[in-house]
């Protein structure tokens, strides 16, 4: 059995997140770290380099979102 468990990944999103995120597959997950923007609202980022579009949600009850990306070409 292989269990894949993701990478970290430097995610930066304007007003609500900027350091490492957690990703795998085409999600990354992430506690916010900034409050100028609600985590929902933003549309797009930089992961790892690449400029991704964003959606986003809360997971359940405690602090963690998760981001669903496509890589902007």
């Amino acid at each position: 059995m292989n269990v894949d468990n993701g990478r970290r990944v430097r995610l930066e999103i304007a007003g609500v997140f900027e350091g490492l995120a957690g990703v795998q597959g085409n999600r990354a997950s992430f506690v916010p770290n900034r409050s100028s923007a609600r985590p929902e609202s933003v549309k797009g980022g930089i992961l790892d380099g690449q400029n991704v579009r964003l959606a986003t949600t809360r997971d359940g009850d405690g602090p963690v979102y998760i981001a669903r990306f496509q890589v902007i070409e």
